[in-house]
């Protein structure tokens, strides 16, 4: 009997480690946040049978509960619906971090009638869960009521837990995959595209220029004297003035439009469907923000020089040698030689 025993035993403990690597591999299969969340609440309704299960994500800035994510009985009154963060169980749950178990929600204080007078439906017994993000509560996973119509148990509490569990590491995997894809890409000084990404992105334009017939501009500036700042000022000074063209480029284009740190002291933007005449209101504009930005105060005052070409697709190919190989205009030559355009 004894053996019998442990060998049931045994067997409980294999199920249960199958079941929870079942939940697992499922769920940190996702490649997207969407489609983990889906995961999670495609499990949730294959191991509870809730008559109601939902997410609930925090909105900062409005202090408020919305959800996200509704699956069940008056699932359409509740979809996108905001209440106060500290309404209810779920925002007990949000305060205080912990995971949530009320079998009768009559001699729970508290529970909230506000969202059963809303949907019409009854709410008898609940279980939620803290939605977590790199330690921080993000919103609550909440199951309503049971098929059964039993109350919810503390081992379903448990097992709702690690399931959260499984899907907060899973998101945090591929928030952080997402980074450092991103850090792959981007110059980690300025914030936009580094010279590796600029030349792939204008291959790609170039190319699309000479399939569709489209004229395609490159702006490359320089900033002028950076090396001084750096050595009158310090290296950390000439970051910020990196950061600072950075910024006005950024402010200065368009969505479509791509920016990039070259070399050093050099940056480049590629403006896909741009003439000539069209790259030059962006250089001016650039040159405008410079002067007025030095004028009003500005802590490292600084000079850039900026060229500009474009082509259409006979001539494309050369394009960033064409820009290069010409002298770049600063501020004030370009005053003078602006009727030109």
């Amino acid at each position: 009997m004894k053996i019998e025993k442990e060998v049931n035993n045994d067997l409980d403990e294999f199920v249960k480690l199958s079941f929870f690597a079942d939940i697992g591999i499922g769920i940190t299969a996702a490649k997207s946040i969407n489609e983990a969340i889906e995961q999670i609440m495609e499990k949730i309704g294959d191991i509870f049978a809730p008559c109601n299960w939902s997410l609930l994500l925090i909105d900062k800035e409005k202090d408020e509960l919305y959800f996200k994510i509704v699956t069940g009985e008056s699932s359409d009154k509740l979809q996108d619906l905001r209440i106060p963060k500290d309404t209810g169980l779920a925002g007990w749950i949000v305060k205080n971090g912990k995971p949530a178990l009320v079998e009768d929600v009559s001699k729970d204080a508290r529970f909230s009638p506000h969202i059963d007078k809303i949907t019409g439906f009854k709410t008898k017994s609940i279980i939620g869960v803290p939605f977590k993000v790199n330690n921080d509560v993000i919103g609550v996973i909440e199951l309503i009521n049971k098929l059964d119509k039993k109350p919810f148990s503390p081992t379903e509490l448990k097992i709702l837990t690690t399931i959260a569990d499984y899907a907060a590491i899973t998101i945090e995997k591929i928030y952080y995959l997402g980074l450092v894809k991103n850090m792959a890409k981007v110059d980690a000084t300025t914030g936009v595209f580094n010279r590796r990404n600029f030349d792939e992105q204008l291959k790609k334009e170039i190319e699309r220029c000479k399939r569709y017939g489209n004229t395609l501009a490159l702006l490359m500036l320089d900033i002028d004297d950076l090396k001084k700042i750096n050595d009158n000022s310090g290296h950390p000074a000439g970051d910020d003035v990196l950061k600072d063209i950075a910024n006005i480029i950024k402010s200065n284009i368009r969505k479509i439009d791509i920016a990039a740190r070259y070399g050093g002291d050099e940056f480049a933007i590629i403006m896909p469907h741009t003439k000539k005449h069209e790259g030059e209101n962006v250089r001016q504009r650039i040159f405008k923000q410079i002067e007025k930005e030095n004028k009003t105060g500005k802590k490292i005052p600084y000079t850039v020089s900026i060229g500009l070409q474009a082509a259409g697709p006979d001539k494309v190919i050369d394009l960033l040698k064409d820009v290069r190989s010409r002298p770049f205009k600063t501020e004030k030559k370009e005053k003078k030689e602006i009727t030109n355009y």
